[in-house]
């Protein structure tokens, strides 16, 4: 797939399409939420889409199979970065590697680079509410390497779990991966322009110094109950976060800037940024 992306012609602006958590555990509500968004995120003809983890949960070849089978309606290179619950599993990696690979891999498409990390939080899918581990030593130290090495002026990163964020994701602290302060600063030091993330069940969105991150947490498993309507507080504000199943489209111009689109599960474009 990373292949793929890397020989296809390059044409500003390009786009590519993220979503995550669309199948933590067998649910065939969240199977056909995920299946209509793929049908949307094909329509727009990304360059690639990439699936942010907990699709497959709990990682067995057979779950793998099914999220493969749903992915079919998409003719673009499909990705796949691992969460927690495709782990819950004792034989999840050894599944990971011998369907999707690496988990830390890396592709270009044009000016931009896309590092993607092992960042699923936890052993075996299970979540330390006071405290959720983020990526290890080895994720983090491949993400520093890879950016150093990077000849594009444009980065993307893709994980699971986004930082903690000092209690942005509150009352869940487990959304957010506390141990942030490397992560951040690998970001910050290398310029990163954008991290994609999944892990909580809303759509978030907000920079912190100079970098973007986007949380996409709602393809199909389930939504946060604490958020009212699609943002809170109050109807319609603020309009960089709420609960609703989506898929985010990132499109990349020419000059590095990058624009996105909330596309609404069954519905149209619910937002920008």
């Amino acid at each position: 797939m990373a292949e793929r992306i890397g020989a296809a012609p390059v044409r500003y602006p390009f786009s590519f399409v993220v979503a995550g958590d669309s199948g933590a555990w067998p649910d065939p509500t969240a199977d056909a939420i995920f299946s209509q968004l793929t049908r949307q995120a094909a329509a727009l003809d990304p360059v690639f889409f990439a699936n942010l983890g907990d699709f497959a949960g709990p990682g067995t070849r057979e779950r793998h199979a099914d999220y493969l089978g749903l992915a079919e309606a998409l003719a673009v290179p499909n990705v796949c970065v691992v969460g927690n619950h495709d782990l819950d599993d004792p034989g999840g990696r050894e599944a990971w590697a011998e369907i999707h690979g690496p988990v830390n891999y890396e592709f270009a498409h044009g000016h931009t680079r896309f590092v993607a990390i092992d960042a699923a939080p936890g052993a075996l899918g299970e979540v330390d509410i006071e405290e959720t581990n983020g990526p290890g030593e080895e994720a983090l130290s491949f993400l520093d390497e890879r950016l150093a090495a990077a000849g594009e002026p444009h980065s993307v990163v893709l994980m699971h779990c986004p930082p903690a964020f000092d209690g942005r994701f509150e009352p869940h602290p487990e959304w957010g991966f506390a141990d942030e302060e490397r992560f951040l600063e690998i970001v910050r030091r290398h310029e990163v322009d954008l991290v994609c993330c999944a892990h909580a069940l809303l759509f978030d969105q907000h920079v912190r110094d100079g970098t973007r991150f986007v949380v996409t947490g709602g393809g199909g498993t389930g939504l946060c109950s604490h958020f009212r309507g699609i943002c809170t507080p109050g109807e319609g504000r603020p309009e960089d976060r709420g609960a609703l199943f989506h898929a985010v489209e990132i499109v990349v111009h020419e000059d590095g800037a990058m624009t996105g689109r909330v596309h609404q599960a069954f519905g149209g474009v619910r937002f920008e940024f």
